[in-house]
């Protein structure tokens, strides 16, 4: 999906075309911003130490740098934007800053939401308004992108700048932090000891209180962005001043004799009804169309890559959203021997594979001889850090008494336990049916496919064509 841009001697809505200097292509900017909701908790535990769990705090802190770098980029692509662009600097500053803090807002929410309903996570540690300040972070990012971006066509002044904030950080190191480390400062804080008069402990660490200060380094980081911003703004002016400095050609006038004619052999293609070309499309600047058949591929490769990250994705968040686990307390055996159960209600039972093993073919039998077959799980959910713990499906118990449950695998053992307590949306979608995860996998390339299906057209520019009068 792409704003497209209006052909030439037509003018559209300002509001339209300032959004569509921002954002070209709304559609990639939400699937990146899905991707990123979605990858950041795996992209953390595979950083960490086998049975690390994840932390609200945490969490929220790194979507706060991916809604920084990620309005860094757009405002550093919108500030790019070619000289003939009749937006002038200050209306590209503010579109830069209003939209990162919006885009910002809506990303942080949605990650807030992501991790409180669907993959509840532990609050280990007060959260202390980073989200205010990861706001801050992404406007401060918004502001020094579109300056960087409008330095970018003079390396010069651009090179001078990173030398600038290079000698600053090496500079003041020792003071506080340069610009780069205030980054770490502003979101984390600088902490100050403070000892608690007439404490007396034998734990020394009750007798200390911290606190976080923030300001010093939110000061250095709106200094770094005020200089960016002055130096590409005398950039940008110098540039208007030499444009106003040199002679414009007029527009050829346009008679009543000449409407309707016949175009020459040189001319392009007629303008269609509603002031665009007829092969516009979707892709302005007359860029060729992208194939469908390469529309067809993507779509196709995202429902292979859905299929494969699905199980991974809600088997981490199986694991970090759970918040008793009780497998200390099951009952253990070799594979291919059973394990005698006695529940006192129906319920339910889950069954571990200890270690590595492969653990198949699990059932449960009542004295009577009713069988349960093990119900799989739809995603990889392991536990434990020395001792891996992989749950591998639950047993759905319909009655009390006793049971017997046996599983089939290689040369190992397995667990039969209560099974765990998994809050949020990912406590239920992981014992869905099995169709339930491949209709979540194969989603998004449905999606694509059906936008190839209809060829991505849009309506036409909804502009007005604009003449002037005949000198």
């Amino acid at each position: 999906m792409r704003l497209r841009r209006p052909p030439a001697g037509v003018t559209g809505r300002r509001p339209l075309v300032v959004i569509r200097g921002l954002l070209p292509y709304p559609g990639r900017v939400l699937v990146a911003a899905i991707v990123a909701l979605l990858f950041t908790l795996p992209a953390l535990d595979a950083t960490r130490y086998a049975g690390w769990r994840a932390d609200l705090r945490t969490v929220i802190l790194a979507s706060v740098v991916v809604a920084a770098a990620g309005a860094f980029v757009l405002a550093a692509r919108y500030g790019a934007r070619p000289p003939a662009d009749p937006a002038r600097f200050p209306v590209r500053l503010a579109v830069a800053v209003a939209g990162s803090a919006l885009l910002a807002a809506a990303y942080l929410g949605a990650a807030w939401l992501l991790h409180r309903l669907v993959v509840p996570l532990a609050v280990d540690g007060p959260v202390d308004g980073l989200p205010a300040r990861g706001l801050v972070s992404a406007v401060l990012a918004g502001a020094f992108g579109v300056a960087v971006g409008v330095l970018w066509r003079h390396p010069a002044v651009l090179a001078a700048l990173a030398v600038l904030l290079v000698a600053a950080e090496l500079t003041l190191a020792g003071a506080g932090g340069g610009p780069v480390s205030a980054v770490r400062f502003w979101l984390l804080g600088v902490g100050h000891r403070h000892d608690v008069p007439g404490c007396v402990s034998v734990v020394p660490a009750e007798c200390v209180t911290w606190t976080h200060r923030y300001w010093p380094a939110g000061l250095t980081l709106a200094a770094t962005v005020a200089v960016a911003v002055l130096a590409a703004a005398v950039v940008a002016a110098r540039g208007r001043a030499d444009e106003r400095a040199e002679p414009s050609a007029e527009p050829t006038p346009v008679g009543r004799d000449q409407v309707g004619a016949a175009p020459g052999p040189d001319a392009g293609p007629a303008p269609a009804v509603g002031g665009s070309t007829p092969d516009a499309g979707s892709v302005p600047d007359g860029a060729p169309p992208r194939p469908r058949a390469v529309r067809w591929a993507l779509a196709a490769g995202l429902v292979v890559v859905g299929l494969a990250a699905t199980p991974a994705l809600i088997g981490t968040g199986v694991r970090h959203a759970t918040g008793d686990l009780a497998v200390g307390v099951g009952r253990t055996a070799p594979t291919g021997s059973p394990v005698e159960v006695s529940v006192a209600t129906p319920g339910r039972l889950a069954v571990f594979a200890v270690g590595l093993v492969a653990v198949r073919d699990c059932h449960a039998e009542s004295p009577d001889g009713t069988r349960v077959d093990l119900a799989p799980l739809l995603g990889t959910v392991s536990y434990g850090d020395s001792i891996s713990y992989r749950w591998v499906g639950t047993l759905r118990l319909p009655e009390p008494g006793r049971w017997t449950v046996r599983c089939a695998g290689e040369s190992g053992e397995y667990l039969v336990a209560d099974p765990p307590r998994v809050s949020g949306l990912v406590g239920r979608l992981v014992e869905a049916p099995r169709p339930v995860g491949w209709l979540l996998g194969v989603l998004p390339g449905l999606l694509l496919a059906a936008h190839a299906a209809v060829g991505g057209r849009w309506p036409a520019w909804p502009a007005r064509a604009v003449s002037r009068p005949a000198r």
